[in-house]
């Protein structure tokens, strides 16, 4: 079967429940996506139901071809996957706080499709954690990212009140345990919050990235909460009113009245002039 978009992750989870305002746009325009996943499948039966995506392991889409084995890096393994699939777009985690990550995927991914060209790589926001106000930012910034000019994101500059947030767990989705737990995660950040304090997206000399924002349609909230509640994952939510005040600020963060659904396109960097897929990874 021929997929339109392929969509990497940890567990098919976190793809569903990130990239659901997308994926259920993809179905209602009657293309296909296949949701490719290196750790966790479970829940995948549940989302092919939907028609959200077909869920397969890594491992297994890669023993369907003859192009790869287990020996291979990571670059190797996704390029060789890519070019059999071909699809017109391939979507993976950003990388935000908190979030599980087997491997670096938006330093793997760029190198692959900065060789394999003529498909988009959009780089998805882990949903709950985008709704942290500071995630989306820090992420960035700490990759040292370059923002179109119209960009209205900026780097976050007071770790206090994201320390008291996390302290508290007043602001936050319920994802990340206990005081205890989220002392931790907060303490740990805290130098990030220093480097990256004079972050520029508009100068910056790192990876190209341009936001591309999906609306989150009427219905799509509570459409979200009843997968979730399928897949175990209701509470990771936070309440249906939170949820709804967490959405409506992400989206005003990107300038948008309206609730939103984002993830970030790479761009080719013009100063790439040798084949990433030679270095170590």
């Amino acid at each position: 079967m021929r997929f339109d978009s392929v969509v990497f992750a940890d567990t098919a989870r976190i793809a569903a429940l990130s990239c659901f305002g997308r994926l259920k746009s993809e179905r209602d325009a009657g293309r296909k996506a296949l949701i490719v996943v290196l750790s966790d499948s479970s829940g995948g039966e549940t989302i092919s139901d939907l028609g959200l995506g077909t869920v397969r392991t890594f491992v297994d889409v890669e023993a369907e071809g003859n192009g790869a084995s287990l020996d291979q890096r990571w670059r190797e393994r996704f390029a060789v996957m890519l070019r059999r699939l071909n699809p017109k777009r391939v979507m993976a985690p950003l990388g935000l706080m908190g979030s599980p990550l087997a491997l670096d995927y938006f330093k793997t991914l760029r190198a692959v499709m900065s060789v394999d060209k003529g498909r988009d790589l959009l780089f998805f926001e882990e949903r709950p954690q985008c709704l942290v106000p500071e995630a989306v930012g820090l992420q960035l910034a700490s990759r040292g990212v370059r923002l179109p000019p119209a960009s209205s994101l900026r780097s976050p500059r007071s770790y206090a009140p994201f320390a008291l947030k996390m302290m508290t767990g007043f602001g936050v989705p319920p994802i990340f345990g206990t005081l205890r737990e989220r002392s931790k995660l907060s303490r740990s950040l805290k130098p990030s919050f220093k480097e990256v304090a004079d972050w520029d997206p508009q100068r910056a000399l790192g990876p190209k990235l341009q936001p591309v924002i999906d609306s989150w349609k009427e219905g799509d909230t509570d459409d979200l909460f009843a997968l979730a509640g399928q897949l175990g994952e209701e509470a990771r939510l936070g309440t249906r009113p939170a949820f709804k005040r967490r959405m409506a600020s992400h989206a005003a963060s990107a300038g948008s009245r309206t609730p939103i659904e984002r993830s970030w396109l790479s761009l080719p960097d013009a100063s790439a002039d040798h084949d990433p897929l030679s270095d170590s990874c």
